[in-house]
């Protein structure tokens, strides 16, 4: 590609995408707002507001649109698949919201179309962009607290009220926290711990729908180490993890939601109590978006790239199944 840009095109008006990920495109100096599409209509106001070129009321209308170079997919969950196999398809880079899809079968079908098609495919996980996860990594390869034992995250908000949101469906729609919110903490164990061997998970359902509303995890490993995760649509906002090693334990407060401000504290607490603090400002959708275009650019893989995402999905399969079944599930090997 010879122009130092790409040309975005953003396939619905979710509140993730008017929230973070439009904005995110508007301030990264690689990516431009090109196109938006809505089935509701063309969304004349946030075509006019986030300053899109143009706009459709048609996904297949933006699809076809040459000057489009790569879109972002903040679609329900149970049509990320989908809809990346068609953006693949069209030719398309393709930026798909968390989960990937509904399952590793569907997640492994659309990376294979991009594959295929030649196009770049990243799932929108973008908290890993923000510099307070590198410098939790470099504390821990400095020896900050020695030998890492385990690693607990959470991740809640209160989504009650709002029963009419697609994440009060079940589980094979797509709705529910596991693949709202479980997926995040799946992923910053595996970044910290490597790959589990198997998982016991518990949910809560609740709704005229049964949606699975809060569920917590334990992860076990062959070398000893142990991880566990609680998420939830039905409890106060919290979204931390802590890492807990034989000389300490780290503890980042603000690890998954975007910060207006940047802010990434990050706790420090040694073997006898002592705690310091470190902070990293910095912005994750911004760097999230700005990396995918680099990657586009500049034809390679992205950091969190497909057999990652392949991987993350493999285990929130697990959670889930072990939901179902109310057994220990075992992780094959890959």
């Amino acid at each position: 590609m010879s122009r130092a840009s790409i040309n975005w095109g953003v396939l619905g008006a979710a509140e993730i995408a008017r929230e973070h990920t439009i904005p995110a495109i508007l301030a990264a100096e690689n990516s431009r707002a090109y196109a938006l599409a809505s089935r509701s209509g063309v969304p004349r106001e946030l075509v006019e507001h986030f300053g899109f070129e143009t706009g459709y009321g048609d996904y297949d209308e933006l699809l076809a649109d040459p000057a489009v170079d790569a879109v972002y997919l903040p679609l329900p969950n149970g049509r990320h698949a989908e809809w990346a196999i068609k953006a693949a398809r069209a030719g398309k880079h393709v930026l798909c919201e968390k989960p990937a899809a509904l399952n590793a079968t569907q997640t492994a079908e659309a990376i294979a179309a991009c594959e295929a098609a030649g196009v770049v495919y990243m799932e929108a996980m973008m908290y890993p962009f923000h510099g307070q996860h590198t410098r939790v990594r470099e504390l821990i390869a400095d020896g900050a607290i020695g030998e890492v034992r385990g690693v607990h995250a959470n991740l809640t908000f209160n989504l009650e009220k709002s029963l009419s949101d697609f994440r009060h469906g079940t589980l094979e729609t797509g709705g529910g926290s596991l693949y709202d919110l479980g997926c995040y903490c799946i992923h910053v164990i595996r970044s910290l711990l490597g790959e589990p061997d198997r998982v016991a998970t518990i949910a809560r359902f609740a709704g005229p729908r049964n949606a699975e509303m809060s569920a917590a995890a334990v992860l076990g490993y062959d070398n000893g180490a142990k991880a566990g995760f609680d998420c939830g649509m039905d409890a106060v906002a919290r979204h931390a993890y802590e890492v807990c090693g034989t000389a300490g334990t780290i503890r980042v407060n603000k690890a998954f939601v975007p910060q207006v401000d940047g802010d990434g504290p990050i706790e420090i607490v040694d073997a006898h109590g002592n705690t310091r603090i470190e902070r990293v400002a910095s912005f994750q959708y911004p760097n999230g978006v700005a990396h995918f275009a680099d990657c586009v650019l500049d034809a390679r893989v992205p950091d969190y790239a497909p057999k990652n995402v392949l991987a993350n999905m493999r285990v929130l399969d697990a959670c889930i199944e072990s939901v179902t079944t109310s057994r220990l599930v075992e992780l094959e090997k890959h």
